[in-house]
């Protein structure tokens, strides 16, 4: 008995996710304009809209650009900030490792408008950069515990074997550490670039006149829900599901190095 409705519970909390996603995807492909119920027809000629518009394409370049550039920075502070945070132990590391994952758990809209007054204070005019840096700070905690997670289960007796034999720090580091944490910080640069592609209240305060995806998409949000957001939110869905998939491939990739 217990284990039926726990099947029930399981089914409900999965249609509850992603019955609204089925719609979404079936409405995308609905020839009329008001995505309701029953489909008139199926249709194609959202996908090819998008296709011709050129405010869509100047945004997803930006955001493809903003996510890219941020992607290589939060990984790479974020890979540099994980070995101290795990291998040394020094004083205030607790609190070090606190304020590192605030951002996590500050709210997007109240980092938007720190970052904002912190650009105002500075005299930093809003542009690609400030949206980028916006974007570095509430993506580097992840970028760290991921690859922190990836160190807490290295065995170090590989370094100690290539120091042993004569290798540089920097040689073991390039040769053996690095091969070995890899899975975990692509892994890393997956989820930030993911975060920073659908990033929108940070994006909102610190843009400026520099449009994204996601304020496009605010954009025609004004006017209802149309049929081309469905399919731009679609597409948008197809990409990370794709990224997930390739995520879990990494993960499962560095489990198998790691036996």
């Amino acid at each position: 008995m217990t284990r039926r409705i726990l099947l029930v519970y399981t089914i409900l909390g999965f249609c509850f996710l992603y019955v609204p996603l089925f719609f979404l995807v079936l409405f995308s492909f609905n020839d009329s304009i008001i995505p309701s119920l029953p489909i008139r027809g199926l249709t194609l000629k959202w996908y090819r809209e998008l296709g011709h518009d050129f405010v869509l394409h100047d945004a997803l370049y930006s955001s493809l650009i903003i996510a890219s550039a941020t992607t290589v920075i939060s990984t790479t502070i974020g890979t540099m900030a994980a070995f101290p945070l795990v291998r040394r132990t020094f004083r205030f590391k607790r609190m070090s490792q606190a304020l590192l994952l605030l951002p996590m758990i500050i709210p997007h809209f109240l980092m938007g408008v720190a970052l904002l007054l912190f650009f105002s204070f500075v005299n930093m005019p809003l542009s690609r950069l400030t949206i980028i840096l916006g974007h570095v700070v509430f993506t580097l905690p992840f970028a760290v515990l991921i690859v922190s997670t990836r160190l807490y289960g290295f065995d170090r007796t590989l370094e100690k074997a290539g120091g042993d034999l004569g290798a540089s720090p920097l040689r073991v580091f390039w040769h053996i550490t690095l091969p070995l944490i890899a899975p975990g910080v692509a892994g890393a640069a997956l989820f930030v670039f993911t975060l920073s592609m659908d990033e929108f209240l940070i994006t909102y305060f610190v843009s400026g006149q520099r449009g994204t995806l996601t304020m496009y998409i605010w954009s025609l949000m004004k006017d209802g829900i149309g049929p081309r957001i469905n399919a731009l939110a679609s597409l948008l869905f197809a990409v990370s599901f794709l990224i997930l998939i390739v995520g879990g491939w990494l993960t499962r990739n560095a489990g198998q190095t790691a036996r």
